[in-house]
C-alpha cells in the first residue's frame, strides 16, 4: 500500500513538472539559449561595472601642504616607519601603506609653489583621499598661503568628483607655539571666507566661461568646512617626527583602505 502511494506521488510530481515546463523542442531550445546568453551578458556587464567603478575611485592618498609642513616626514613614517632628514622635495614620491590585508598608495607631493600644482595634476585622478599637512607653529604667518593652496585643491573638479574625505593634519604639536586643531580650523575658515570673495570677483571679471565649481560652501553664509557636502573635511593633531602621535592619521587611513 505504501509503495503504491509513493508511486502515485512520483507520477504526480512528474506530471506536474511536464505541465509547467513544455517539452524542449527546437523552438524552445532556441528561446532557452537566448535567455541564457542574455543572462550571461548582464552578469558580465555588472562585473565590469563593479571593476571599473573600483578602479576609477583609485587607491591613492595624496600628501599635500606647504614646504616644511612635515609631508615627507609623515610619508616616511607611514610607509617605512623611520624618520628622514627634512629636505625640499622637487618631485612626487610614492610608497605603500599597509592596513591589515589592504593597502593604499601614498603620494608625497612637493610643496613648493612653482611645482606643487604640476605634481598634483599628475596624480589627482588616482586619489581616494587627501592628507593636507599644516605646520601648527607657523600657521598664523602662513595662513594666507595655506588657505589659498587648500582652496585650490578643494575646488578642483577631479577632487570634487573622486575624493570623499580630506584630513587636515595639524602637525608639529610638540612645538611651544603650536596652535590647536580647532583654532586652526576656525582660522582657515575665516581666511577662505575672505578668499572666496576675491576669487568670485576675479571670476566675474573673466566672464561666464569661468569654472562655476570655484565657489566653496553655501551662498550667503560664512564659509565652514561642514558646508562642502560630499567632501568630508576633518582636522586632527599629530607629531610626525619620531611617530609620537600618528594614531589619528593611521585610524583615518584604515577607514579608507
Amino acid at each position: 500500500m505504501a509503495d503504491e502511494v509513493r508511486a502515485k506521488k512520483r507520477i504526480s510530481l512528474k506530471e506536474t513538472f511536464r505541465s509547467v515546463v513544455p517539452e524542449l523542442n527546437e523552438e524552445n531550445m532556441l528561446y532557452l539559449q537566448v535567455a541564457v546568453a542574455l543572462l550571461v551578458g548582464l552578469l558580465t556587464l555588472f562585473l565590469l561595472w563593479r571593476l571599473l567603478r573600483g578602479t576609477s575611485r583609485g587607491r591613492g592618498i595624496l600628501l599635500m601642504g606647504l614646504c616644511e609642513s612635515g609631508k615627507t616626514q609623515m610619508f616616511s613614517r607611514l610607509c617605512h616607519g623611520v624618520d628622514v632628514v627634512s629636505v625640499t622635495s622637487i618631485k612626487e614620491s610614492s610608497g605603500t601603506y599597509t592596513a591589515g590585508k589592504k593597502s593604499l598608495t601614498l603620494y608625497d607631493l612637493p610643496g613648493h609653489e612653482r611645482i606643487r600644482y604640476g605634481a598634483f595634476e599628475k596624480v589627482k585622478k588616482l586619489a581616494r583621499g587627501i592628507i593636507f599637512m599644516v605646520d601648527s607653529g607657523t600657521i598664523q604667518k602662513d595662513v594666507r598661503d595655506v588657505a589659498d593652496f587648500l582652496y585650490t585643491v578643494l575646488c578642483d573638479g577631479a577632487v570634487q568628483s573622486k575624493v570623499s574625505r580630506v584630513l587636515v593634519v595639524c602637525n608639529k604639536q610638540d612645538l611651544t607655539l603650536a596652535r590647536a586643531a580647532p583654532l586652526i580650523q576656525k582660522t582657515l575658515e575665516k581666511e577662505i571666507n575672505l578668499l572666496r570673495v576675491t576669487k568670485a570677483s576675479q571670476l566675474q571679471s573673466v566672464g561666464e566661461g569661468s569654472n562655476n565649481n570655484s565657489f566653496l560652501g553655501k551662498q550667503g553664509q560664512d564659509f565652514e568646512f561642514s558646508h562642502l557636502g560630499p567632501i568630508k573635511v576633518e582636522f586632527v593633531e599629530a607629531v610626525a617626527k619620531s611617530g609620537e602621535n600618528l594614531s589619528p592619521v593611521t585610524s583615518w587611513l584604515q577607514q579608507l583602505a
